[in-house]
């Protein structure tokens, strides 16, 4: 073998060896990169059921008969009498379906 054919097989081994370590650099990239996604993933998860959590809990303050409650024992209020009860229909309404009178 020549000097030539050295020179090259060193230039060839270490082609060789950074091709080696930049496969294995990418390697290690991708692993960390999958891993956010997972981590990332399971924080969506976890966001999803707080979010439904709070939709239940948002539904079951609204519910009538809570809001109800609420109103009578903390704000001492009650549901006004039929007799107490007027109706008013604006004047473009006039025509409409409803009755015209008050109760």
């Amino acid at each position: 073998m020549g000097k030539g054919m050295v020179k090259l097989n060193i230039f060839l081994i270490m082609i060789l060896v950074v091709c080696g370590l930049g496969i294995v650099t990418s390697q290690h990239e991708a692993r960390k990169l999958f891993m956010a996604l997972e981590k990332e993933q399971e924080l969506t998860d976890q966001l999803g059921i707080e979010w439904n959590q709070l939709l239940l809990e948002q539904r079951t303050w609204a519910m009538h008969g809570h809001v109800e409650k609420i109103a009578r024992e903390q704000l001492n209020m009650v549901v006004p009498s039929p007799q107490s009860i007027h109706i008013i229909l604006p004047a473009s309404s006039a025509d409409s379906d409803y009755p015209s009178e008050s109760r």
